[in-house]
């Protein structure tokens, strides 16, 4: 049998890290632009959230397009436009033109998650999924713990344009190689008759039915769980990722090439989290647990975890301030892993990339707050303790909806005869 899907899964996982690469670039470039271009605290925090203003609001139009016209076209062409908007940025003079390249950033990166979800609901087995998720969703971590370094690199010894224009062609050159080579799994040469077999046998997702209302996705007690939670996630996810290098260089007073070093320490814990999270759920699935229960177990336990980034206010060096944010983001990315193979579960099998994008729709509707807030509270406050006081909040609250909501009866299902004619 050939093992396609995991080539698939790992041009997913370049996709991600590439995407991350190209969202934490402008964060670890603030602290310059800041002094550059006179921008204060709550100025960089709606430059930090512009990119989120359009990737929010894009989130179902392109899970519709990815639904009716294919991932191949539709993730490529998007990648070259986001590797296009990154390199833009390095023209940037000011609040204006970086909130304006930014925001074409998050049209270009609309499709990332409801695009990976759905190739994962085609390209995946029941008991492979988590990993397979936790495999893309490891892109996340992995794009800040190989870009923090290479971005303090070019920032100390090149200038903060050179940033966008390296980070920028990566971009494009992933797209043109995702469009030659991306297909589905009938239709894909390398792929045999015996891997195809395997897809379509070890899936209950044939239970699911191919489409469901709007109206039945949008009062699904699982999907709205999802989404929610997703919120919390994406909260302390978004702090983290636009503040994190500025926290660092006001706590401990490090050089741009020393944060970058030392801020990209807590992601290789994030990646080591999104690995654990994916393979821990899966096993619970192989040992017989219902798919719900075996999500959210790691779901819940990844949220608690993150709260530990509130302990790092009370820390006294640099070395226990990192070990705390490294826990929280080890806790964020096992969440961040397990819940999208949750949702390529409970989603219609003709609609994956739709009930994704409701999903992430809701999650970036508080991801793109959270800089924003973050950055008031820090101009009004002259203090981290309220924007950390507020993230593990939202955290705790996030655990909660996790364990509460999602439930194994709340899974949409075929009618019995359609599930009896499609065998």
């Amino acid at each position: 049998m050939t093992n396609v899907r995991w080539r698939i899964i790992a041009v997913l996982l370049i996709a991600t890290t590439i995407n991350y690469v190209d969202r934490v670039n402008l964060s670890y470039a603030a602290p310059t632009l800041m002094k550059e271009f006179g921008i204060g605290p709550a100025g960089m925090g709606i430059v930090l959230s512009a990119f989120l203003w359009t990737y929010f609001l894009l989130q179902v139009p392109m899970g519709l397009a990815l639904d009716k016209f294919g991932v191949r076209f539709v993730y490529g062409g998007a990648a070259l436009l986001w590797g296009v908007a990154t390199m833009l940025t390095a023209t940037a003079t000011g609040v204006v033109s970086l909130i304006a390249w930014r925001t074409l950033l998050g049209v270009g990166e609309a499709p990332l998650a409801p695009a990976g979800t759905k190739v994962i609901g085609f390209w995946a087995a029941d008991h492979e999924r988590g990993f397979a998720s936790a495999m893309t969703v490891a892109g996340v971590p992995l794009g800040v713990f190989i870009g923090s370094p290479f971005i303090g690199w070019l920032l100390a010894d090149f200038g903060w344009q050179t940033v966008f224009v390296g980070t920028g062609v990566i971009a494009v050159l992933w797209a043109l190689g995702w469009i030659a080579y991306y297909r589905q799994p009938d239709q894909h040469k390398s792929a045999n008759d015996a891997e195809r077999a395997y897809l379509h046998q070890n899936s209950k997702r044939e239970a699911l039915p191919t489409h469901a209302t709007w109206g039945e996705l949008l009062t699904n007690r699982n999907i709205l769980g999802l989404s929610i939670g997703h919120a919390a996630l994406l909260f302390n996810l978004y702090f983290l990722l636009t503040w994190l290098p500025t926290y660092l260089i006001e706590q401990h007073h490090l050089t741009a090439l020393r944060t970058g070093l030392f801020g990209s320490i807590p992601w290789f814990f994030g990646l080591v989290g999104a690995l654990v999270g994916g393979r821990m759920s899966d096993l619970l699935v192989r040992r017989g647990w219902p798919i719900m229960r075996a999500r959210k177990a790691f779901l819940g336990l990844g949220m608690i975890l993150s709260m530990t980034s509130l302990m790092s206010l009370f820390t006294a060096t640099l070395t226990a301030t990192v070990a705390c944010l490294s826990v929280a983001l080890f806790g964020l990315l096992i969440t961040n892993s397990v819940v999208w193979a949750a949702n390529a579960e409970i989603a219609p099998t003709q609609q994956g990339a739709q009930v994704s994008a409701i999903q992430n729709c809701v999650g970036n509707a508080a991801g793109l707050v959270a800089p924003i807030m973050v950055g008031v509270l820090l101009q009004l406050t002259g203090s981290w303790m309220a924007p950390m006081t507020a993230a593990a909040v939202i955290a705790l609250a996030g655990a909660a909806v996790y364990t509460l909501m999602l439930s194994d009866r709340a899974v949409l299902k075929q009618p019995v005869s359609v599930q009896e004619l499609a065998r």
